[in-house]
């Protein structure tokens, strides 16, 4: 789903789910706090310990969030497509550096929110402060999924609950538009362990790799894995 389609940074705004009830003056001022800015893919948007000066919207395209561990690994965080939101937590909790690094994994389009000039407006218009909080129990909740995946399911299992979960626009088939290594920095492997996971399920006929299409040929027993 594309969030920008041309227009004023206030139609992009209302485009927004945040931000789609705003009106009148609030919609003139939040957009005064804005920036529409575009990178290439493999463009860092921030590094880990520069000022958290601002929060992002991704409008079209995505980014990566990841750390690198002391022994020059690389540790993927999260991934964030159009109309998601990133970098907010050290802006409202008042962490002075970002605390990890943002990456475009594609050509990206980002809008840039001031962080001091939202955290005026929230005081002045409290009711933007709740969507705010709607972005924080999702990440909450996302967070305390992906620590139950590591601790109670097998590579098989997180495997197959992923490939459901990016194929419910397309239930026979899985499209991957990411590295089989940040698929399995995702899913809290390594390459070579899922490529053992994807040939067991390949053997067992729950699916057929083509590329970076894998075709769901058993979508029941791969719900029954990801259980």
């Amino acid at each position: 789903m594309l969030f920008s389609t041309g227009g004023t940074i206030q139609d992009k705004l209302k485009r927004l789910f945040y931000f789609r009830l705003l009106e009148g003056a609030q919609l003139e001022a939040l957009a005064s706090l804005c920036t529409v800015l575009h990178f290439e893919e493999g463009e860092l948007i921030f590094n880990e310990g520069e000022d958290a000066t601002a929060f992002y919207i991704v409008l079209n395209g995505k980014v990566q969030i990841y750390k690198i561990s002391r022994e020059g690994k690389e540790m993927i965080l999260h991934l964030f497509g159009p109309g998601e939101m990133f970098a907010e937590v050290p802006i409202f909790s008042g962490i002075p550096k970002y605390p990890a690094n943002a990456l475009c994994m594609e050509r990206c389009e980002i809008l840039r929110i001031d962080g001091a000039g939202f955290c005026s407006l929230v005081t002045e218009n409290p009711e933007l402060a709740l969507n705010v909080l709607v972005v924080f129990a999702k990440r909450l909740h996302k967070f305390s999924e992906i620590i139950e995946d590591l601790s109670l399911r097998t590579v098989d299992s997180r495997l197959a609950k992923y490939l459901l979960s990016v194929s419910e626009n397309s239930p026979d088939k899985a499209v991957i538009r990411i590295h089989k290594k940040t698929l399995a920095s995702i899913l809290g492997t390594i390459p070579e362990t899922l490529s053992r996971t994807f040939k067991k399920l390949t053997k067992d006929g729950l699916l057929q790799v083509e590329g970076n299409k894998i075709h769901l040929l058993d979508r029941k027993g791969l719900s029954n894995l990801a259980e």
